[in-house]
C-alpha cells in the first residue's frame, strides 16, 4: 500500500535504538515542511504537568488542563506561515506582568495563565492552501475556554467578547507588540453609510481596491483605480512582492482624490467551504488597520469579492457590514461604494436601512 514504509526505512528502524520516528501530521507538513522545525520548539514537557491540588515552586510551573471548558467562536482571523511558525515555537512571558504561556501541540494552541499554570483556552488551527496563490494560511476552526470561576473569572462571560480576547492573545503570541485587553473605542463606532458612486472619484482619505494576489493591473474596479491612478501605482505595487489572500497592503493614491489605496486580495468564491468568510472578513480587517495606521479618517470600499470573484452579494454585504461595525477603529467615515442598485439593495438591507 501507499502509506506503508519503504524496504530501506523498515531496515533502518530495525537498526535502530529506538522506536520508529513518527511521521509528522499534515499541518506540521503544512507548518514546517517534511524536515520539521529548524530548533527545538517550546512545549508542554517544558513546564511539566500536575493534578488538581498538586503544587509548584519557582522553579517549575506546573500546567493543567481546562477543567469546564465552553464552545466559543473561533476567531476570524488567517495567519501567515511565518506568524502560525512563531507561535507553534511556544510563547513565555517576556516579565511579571505578562500573564500568558502558550505553546502548540500539532495543531493545538494551549493558552495557559502563567503564574498558576490553568489552562485558559484551546484552539485548534487548520492549513488551507489556496489554488489561485502559492501562499497557505492558518486559520483557527474552533476554540474553548474555560468557565471554572475558580481558575477565570471575567467581568462578564461573553462568548464573542471572549473570541476577540483570544483573538488578541493569538496576535500578542505571534511576537506583534500589541496589548492583551482590548481597546477602549467611541461607543458610536464610524458613520457607516451605502451609496451609489464611483470609487475611483471619492473624496476620502483611503480608497480599497479589490486586487489580486500579485498586486497586477486587472480588471473591473481594480482596473479602473489603477487607470485613474496611474501608471505610478502599478510601479509602486510590483515593488510589494505580492499580497496573501485576505491580507492587505497600502501604496499612495497618486493621481486619486485619495491619499491612500489599500490593496487587499480577495477571496474567490468556491461554495463557502474553503474558508471563503473568514479570508473575506480578514480583508476587511486587514484594510480597516491598515487604515488606522495611516491616520486615515474617511474610507471607501467597493463591494468586494463580489465582481469577477463571484461572492454571492447578500453574504458579502453582511460580513462587510458585520465586520466594519464590530472592529475597533479610529476610522470616522466608512462608506460603501455601490457600483449598481442591486448592490445598494444589498447594503442598505445589510445596514438596516430597507427603506
Amino acid at each position: 500500500m501507499a502509506n506503508e514504509p519503504s524496504d530501506e526505512a523498515q531496515e533502518a528502524n530495525r537498526g535502530s535504538n529506538g522506536p520508529p520516528t513518527p511521521k509528522p501530521s499534515l499541518f506540521s507538513m503544512s507548518l514546517w515542511g517534511p524536515e520539521g522545525p529548524p530548533e527545538r520548539v517550546f512545549g508542554r514537557n517544558d513546564w511539566g504537568s500536575c493534578s488538581e491540588g498538586d503544587t509548584h515552586d519557582d522553579h517549575c510551573l506546573c500546567v493543567s488542563p481546562i477543567r469546564e471548558p465552553v464552545n466559543i467562536p473561533p476567531p476570524g482571523m488567517i495567519l501567515s506561515r511565518e506568524e502560525m511558525q512563531e507561535i507553534a515555537k511556544g510563547y513565555r512571558p517576556m516579565d511579571m506582568n505578562d500573564k500568558w504561556v502558550a505553546f502548540m501541540e500539532n495543531d493545538r494552541l494551549f493558552l495557559h495563565r502563567s503564574w498558576t499554570g490553568h489552562g485558559i483556552y484551546e484552539v485548534r488551527f487548520a492549513a488551507k492552501g489556496f489554488s489561485w496563490t502559492d501562499e497557505t494560511g492558518f486559520m483557527p476552526t474552533s476554540a474553548r475556554v474555560e468557565s471554572d470561576p475558580r481558575r477565570y473569572n471575567p467581568d462578564k462571560f461573553e462568548p464573542f467578547r471572549e473570541r476577540d480576547v483570544l483573538r488578541d492573545l493569538i496576535v500578542h503570541v505571534s511576537g506583534e507588540p500589541m496589548p492583551i485587553s482590548l481597546p477602549i473605542v467611541d461607543s458610536h463606532g464610524p458613520t457607516i453609510e451605502a451609496a451609489l458612486g464611483d470609487i475611483t472619484t471619492e473624496k476620502v482619505d483611503a480608497i480599497v481596491n479589490p486586487a489580486n494576489t500579485r498586486l497586477s493591473h486587472g480588471g473591473g474596479v481594480s482596473g479602473a483605480i489603477h487607470k485613474a491612478a496611474g501608471p505610478e501605482l502599478l510601479a509602486h505595487c510590483k515593488t510589494l512582492g505580492g499580497c496573501p489572500v485576505g491580507r492587505a497592503k497600502v501604496t499612495p493614491g497618486y493621481w486619486l482624490d485619495a491619499r491612500w489605496v489599500i490593496h487587499t486580495a480577495t477571496p474567490q468564491w468556491r461554495g463557502g467551504t474553503q474558508g471563503e468568510p473568514v479570508l473575506l472578513e480578514s480583508c476587511y480587517r486587514e484594510s480597516l488597520a491598515h487604515a488606522d495606521e495611516v491616520g486615515a479618517q474617511s474610507m471607501a470600499f467597493p463591494a468586494l469579492a463580489t465582481g469577477a470573484h463571484g461572492y454571492p452579494l447578500k453574504q458579502a454585504a453582511r460580513i462587510a457590514v458585520n465586520m466594519v461595525s464590530s472592529i475597533p477603529t479610529d476610522v470616522q467615515l466608512i462608506r460603501f461604494v455601490c457600483f449598481d442598485r442591486p448592490t445598494l439593495r444589498a447594503f442598505r438591507s445589510a445596514l438596516g436601512q430597507d427603506n
